[in-house]
């Protein structure tokens, strides 16, 4: 079982060790109040895209020195840096769909479940409190529809139908991720404006979502929580490794990026205030 890195900037960093590659624009700094090193790749050209083996689209990647699920003073800044980084990869925010992908009963695959748990759902609020004030909320839908297994249906197939009935403007979609690199799990932030294949990064690809097969602009955003061991033995070679603090790492991670996300859909709320509405 080989590991395809989820990570355009892995990709990137990889193809350019060896050839120039055209068509990308590229750009990296350093963000002092997050303390993350932001990575913005842009992939313009069909040639460029074979090359990194990712679709044309924009990937930006937050990666910090320390595993998310260390202590970190700049938490909030942190969640703050990812919902203007999400900012640039979404199309439209008026009305979406938020989708958590995963098992959530296998814990490197749970972070999209958990995180959906966590994001303040405004739709029924925008459609059923007419009389109210209510300008201030983006209609936001929020579905965690587990995996295949456990349901009998492709995420697509579920999304697709949904995307028919209510009709959202953007969809995004949160995924646990896999590199190539064993530091960039649990440090690495990736957005992009691509959509997913669910499961590629470690050969299980389901039905990709994307603007091509749910016909919205379709987003996602991720983090690697598992890598592949590479070792001369070859008994090696199809180990799968995650880390130790796995369990931490993702409801750590999880909290962080459903904060991103409810910073980006509704601005004018406060990560407490927040809090108090989805419990």
């Amino acid at each position: 079982m080989s590991i395809n890195t989820d990570l355009a900037n892995e990709a990137y960093e990889q193809l350019t060790g060896s050839e120039k590659v055209s068509g990308v624009r590229f750009d990296e700094r350093y963000d002092e109040k997050s303390q993350f090193r932001i990575t913005d790749i842009e992939i313009l050209t069909e040639t460029a895209a074979q090359k990194l083996g990712k679709p044309i689209g924009r990937y930006i990647t937050l990666k910090a020195d320390n595993p998310f699920y260390e202590y970190c003073g700049c938490f909030t800044e942190r969640c703050s840096a990812i919902a203007a980084e999400l900012a640039k990869v979404c199309a439209e925010k008026s009305s979406a769909l938020f989708l958590g992908l995963g098992n959530r009963k296998i814990t490197p695959d749970s972070l999209g479940p958990i995180c959906a748990d966590k994001i303040f759902a405004t739709r029924h609020i925008k459609r059923l409190a007419a009389e109210k004030e209510t300008g201030e909320l983006s209609e936001l839908s929020v579905l965690s529809a587990g995996v295949m297994a456990q349901t009998g249906f492709e995420t697509l197939e579920i999304t697709q139908a949904l995307c028919l009935k209510i009709k959202p403007a953007q969809v995004i979609v949160c995924d646990a991720l896999a590199c190539s690199d064993p530091f960039h799990m649990g440090r690495t932030v990736q957005l992009c404006s691509t959509g997913i294949s669910p499961g590629s990064g470690v050969e299980n690809s389901r039905d990709e979502l994307s603007q091509k097969t749910l016909g919205v602009p379709t987003a996602a955003i991720g983090i690697p929580t598992v890598s592949r061991i590479f070792s001369d033995d070859k008994r090696l070679n199809d180990i799968i490794v995650t880390p130790k603090p796995i369990d931490k790492l993702v409801s750590t991670a999880a909290v962080m990026l459903s904060q991103a996300v409810n910073i980006y859909f509704h601005p004018t709320f406060t990560a407490e205030e927040i809090q108090t509405l989805i419990n």
